[in-house]
């Protein structure tokens, strides 16, 4: 599969971490302006080893000073985050906001970042800091809704999870859209909007393009 014409991000979020985010911009749990209440919706294990995982790049850090973003919806976390799997807190997908970012804004708003080929938690992975390298990404299994291993692909999952890694901050401006999966969000989230003087449209995800 070819890339895309218009390449953009999503970050997953719990519903009640986007007020912050509207007023400070998406944080790393390491920034100066970094949500003390932040609800973490990921496995805590995982989230925790990022901060002591070195970045196979010369001064790049770790992977905690990164803020990560999936290329596309329907991400394994979802599928463990709707049904309680791997001791992952089970919610509801109505609790789940996606927050989608342009890369062309990103990188004209000069943020460092970096991707990799997929979970960057992996030894295998490979990290790239070029838009060039976009063509070494497995698009295909990237963008799929269907994203079980078998022995047709036994890397589809795992390549499923490539991610995009902004570093520290990702500005209010830079967030493209959001994205709710019913009405009652949309409307929480458009009046929200509207008292804090932004202009970020909100959509529901009627034909199921990032959820499950």
């Amino acid at each position: 599969m070819e890339i895309p014409k218009v390449v953009r991000v999503y970050r997953m979020v719990h519903w009640r971490n986007v007020e912050f985010i509207l007023q400070h911009g998406i944080c790393s749990k390491t920034h100066q302006n970094a949500d003390p209440n932040y609800i973490n919706i990921g496995m805590r294990s995982l989230i925790d080893d990022r901060h002591d995982y070195k970045i196979p790049i010369e001064r790049m850090g770790s992977l905690g000073e990164y803020i990560p973003f999936y290329f596309a919806g329907h991400s394994p976390m979802l599928y463990m985050i709707m049904h309680g799997l791997n001791g992952v807190t089970k919610r509801p997908q109505e609790d789940i906001v996606f927050l989608v970012c342009n890369y062309e804004e990103i990188k004209n708003a000069s943020l460092r970042f970096l991707f990799t080929d997929r979970n960057a938690k992996m030894a295998v992975a490979n990290f790239f800091r070029s838009e060039q390298d976009f063509c070494q990404l497995a698009w295909d299994c990237i963008r799929t809704k269907y994203w079980k291993s078998d022995e047709s692909n036994l890397e589809r999952r795992d390549l499923k999870q490539a991610e995009f890694l902004v570093y520290h901050y990702v500005p209010v401006h830079c967030i493209q859209c959001i994205v709710v999966k019913n009405l009652e969000r949309k409307e929480y989230f458009d009046n929200m909007i509207r008292s804090f003087g932004l202009s970020i449209p909100v959509y529901i995800d009627k034909s199921c393009k990032l959820y499950y």
